[in-house]
Formats: C-alpha cells, structure tokens, sequence
C-alpha cells in the first residue's frame, strides 16, 4: 500500500455524490478512495476533457478533478496499469464499416428513440465515449451502447446563457434529442460536417483504417533527441585542467601521486554528473519519444542532481580523510593531529552549500523544461489517440521546445560543474593541501607503537611476577 502512487482529487463517481478532497490511491488492480475500490480490470476508456480525467469501465464511470499538471500523471499511472487496448478495440469492432472521424469524453443529455412505431424514448443523462463516424453517432457508457444515424435535422453548436464560457454541440433528428458538452472546438467543427449529411454506402479500404487511432497502426513515435555537451570527455577535460592549476609543490609536499588531482576531480565529475549522464543515455535507447521524456523528466532529473552534488561533497571528505589517515600513520600524536585537521564542520557546511548551488541555480531551467515536457506529453497524447493521417505540426512545435530546454540544462550543467571544480580546487590550494603538507611533516614515532606496547606488558609482567615471588616467601 506504501508504494501505491497517491493523488489528492475531487471524485464523482456516477450514481454517487460529489466528494471533495479524497485521497486516490492507484493500486495494480484498483482505484480506492474512502470506502470505494474500483477495479482496474474493467476500465476500456480514458479521456481528459475540461479539466477533468475520465474514466469509462464496463462497470462504472468517474470522473476527477484536479490541477492540469497532476491529472496528466494520474492519467498516465492508469493507463500504465490497464491493459485496456483488448476492450477498446472489442468497443471499436461493433462499428465494423463504419469510418471513424472522432471520439472522446462527453456529457450527454437528452433522449434517443421514439420515432419507431412501439419504440419509447429513452433519457440519456451523464458521462459517455462518444464515437463520431461518418455513418453515425455512438455513445458507449458501461455496458450500454446507443447508435444515432445521421442526418441530423438539427445540428449545430450553441452556448448556454449561464456558461457562455462552455459551448455544446445539439443534435436533433433520427428520434433523437442531445446535447452534448466537452467536446473541443476541433471536434465540433468536424462532427457538424458529417452530422447533416446522408451516410455513405460504406467506408472504402482508405476509410476502414481511421477506426484505428494512430498508435494502434503507426506504433509509438520514436525518439528523436537533440545534440548533448556533456559526456565523460568533458569531465576529463575538466578535472585535468582544474588539476593542473594547483601548485605542484605542495602536492609534492603532501606526498600525493602525479595524477592524484586528476583522477580525483573525475570522480567527483563523474559523481556529480551521473544522473544527467543515465539519463542521457536510457534516452537516447528510447524505443519511443514517450518513453525518452519519461527519462528526462525534470523533476526527477532536479532531484537526482540535488542528491548527486551531496554524494560528490561526500567523495571529496572521503577522499581528503583516507589521504589524511595515510600520512598520519607512525607519527607523533597521530590522534590529535587528526582531529585537528580533519574536515571542520564549518568547512562541510560552507562546501555543501557551494555543491548545492548550482542545482538552485538550474531551477529556471528545470521548469522549463517542466512545461515543455508537459505539453509535449498533452501534444504526443493527441496525435496518437487521433487518426493516422493526423498532422504533426503542434507535436513537431511542442517536441522543438523541449529540445530547446533541454539543450539549456545540458550546457548549464556543465558549465556549473567548470565553476563548482574551480572552486573545489581552491578549496583544495587553500584549506587541504596545507593540512596534508602538515600531516606529511610532523615527526614520526621513534619508537614504533606496536614495540611501545610489548615494552609495557613486558614491564607490567615482571611487576606482577615479582610481587609474586616476594608473597611467597
């Protein structure tokens, strides 16, 4: 239950009231909230309509409100936990010759039936799939399916007085009286070109393939990502130039190897660079452009960054105590001199704040990214739910935004990394190398302490044995 992704929302499930405010928790079989378990296994449909997400099973409809940002995650947690594609293709099937032209969540009112001798009219009320073919409209909620040829003797789009903000599309004719809200502006216009026509005969070959959505025909879109900066090279070429700037005659004097400063500032690039360096690559192995935004994401890159600069401070402390430890062996007050030229408290406190810098100053960049990656993720969304031939303009414009911000977090990523490495090393020129010269000069023991503490036993034995003997007597 811990590991079940959680989402603050207002939920109305049909049949039910308005609760406000209930914690959703997303399990691998069910949706709970209160005193409520919905089951995953039935969901066939999602739509996210007018800031709502909704939800179509085949033995409930819900709907949930919440902010844009956190329903697109919550949208994306349940699809990534259905297996829905089986009941929406089964749905799809029954409208076998007809042409699709749109579909999507609605809320629909009014009533179909009637016309036929003997046939009464029946109220539809509340949340549906709407599908729109050029043959007919058909509303799926549940287990229940309504069928409304076209023509249309009444079709057209109007407002209420009360919301002029929300526009609906009317439809009368065919025995039927709807209304039906949701729809975008896109969709209205296309329903109400079909919706007063006859239907044709049939749907030809070309036709046939627009009940499929993109994704079920095409696939995913694939990967496509921008040029990056940042790589092992560059972290080499940093450390050694940082590393050839401090001067070599205290590195000589603190007894530390050639290459010691080199190889230090690589670890700690690497350290601190990591995360960026991953996720740049599960990218770029990305089978879909989905999947890459997904291993970019920024708000788990910022974090990941955050933890990694704390490890790279680690790194640093780690590396400076064990040089420290080796020059101290065998040497006078060993102890006392380790305490006193360890790292200070004070010196940590002031480098964390140094490594934690930068990732407070990539913030901007982040929410860029952010936000490019939401709307890419909305664009990406609509084009493979539509239909094959969909243009790719408004996803080729979203996904050149995100190639944008994420060309700015690279280069300011390492360039952060060039200032922090510059001061870390005059941290080094300045605070640790002198501690290590120091550690390196005091006066070793001239008696080992090892011979110290034979020469002690030794010493303590004969008094004891000693007294011994003088008892004895």
């Amino acid at each position: 239950m811990a590991d079940e992704p959680t989402f603050s929302v207002d939920a109305f499930l049909e049949g039910d009231r308005l609760r406000r405010g209930v914690e959703l928790r997303v399990g691998e079989g069910a949706l709970t909230y209160d005193d409520l378990v919905l089951s995953l296994d039935e969901v066939f449909w999602t739509s996210r309509r007018a800031g709502l997400l909704l939800v179509f099973a085949t033995g409930y409809t819900v709907a949930f409100r919440a902010s844009e940002e956190r329903l697109d995650e919550l949208a994306r947690t349940i699809d990534g936990k259905v297996d829905g594609g089986g009941l929406r293709r089964a749905l799809l099937e029954t409208l076998e010759g007809e042409s699709i032209v749109c579909h999507g969540g609605v809320a629909a009112s009014g009533k179909v039936g009637g016309n036929d001798v003997g046939e009464p009219s029946r109220a539809v009320r509340g949340l549906h799939v709407a599908v729109f073919t050029r043959q007919a409209l058909h509303l799926f909620a549940r287990q229940d399916a309504i069928r409304v040829p076209w023509p249309m003797e009444v079709a057209r789009e109007t407002e209420d007085a009360a919301r002029p903000d929300r526009p609906f599309l009317e439809l009368q004719g065919s025995g039927a009286a709807l209304r039906l809200l949701y729809l975008r502006p896109e969709e209205r216009t296309a329903v109400l070109a079909v919706a007063g026509q006859a239907p044709s005969g049939s749907a030809d070959r070309e036709e046939a393939i627009e009940m499929f959505a993109r994704r079920e025909v095409a696939g995913p879109t694939p990967a496509r990502l921008p040029e990056f900066n940042t790589s092992a090279e560059t972290i080499r070429v940093h450390a050694e130039r940082e590393a050839a700037r401090l001067p070599d005659d205290l590195r000589q004097r603190a007894l530390l190897d050639g290459d010691f400063f080199a190889n230090h500032f690589r670890e700690l690039g690497e350290t601190a660079l990591g995360p960026l360096l991953f996720r740049k690559s599960a990218a770029s192995r990305a089978r879909s452009l989905a999947k890459a935004v997904e291993a970019m994401d920024a708000g788990a890159l910022q974090d990941d960054a955050r933890a990694a600069s704390l490890n790279s401070l680690g790194r640093l402390a780690e590396g400076y105590g064990r040089e420290l430890r080796r020059l101290l062996q065998g040497k006078r007050r060993a102890q006392r001199l380790e305490e006193r030229l360890r790292l200070s408290d004070a010196l940590r406190e002031s480098l964390q704040g140094r490594f934690l810098a930068p990732v407070h100053d990539l913030a901007p960049q982040l929410q860029r990214l952010e936000r490019a990656q939401a709307d890419l993720i909305v664009r990406l969304e609509r084009l493979e739910e539509g239909p094959p031939e969909a243009e790719e303009t408004e996803l080729d414009a979203a996904a050149e935004e995100w190639h944008g911000a994420l060309v700015l977090v690279d280069r300011d990523f390492e360039s952060a990394w060039g200032e922090l490495l510059a001061e870390i090393g005059q941290v080094w020129a300045d605070n640790l190398l002198p501690g290590l010269v120091e550690a390196a000069a005091a006066p070793r023991q001239r008696v080992p302490e090892w011979i110290k503490l034979l020469m002690i036993g030794l010493i303590t034995l004969l008094v004891v044995a000693t007294a011994v003997l003088v008892l004895l007597r």
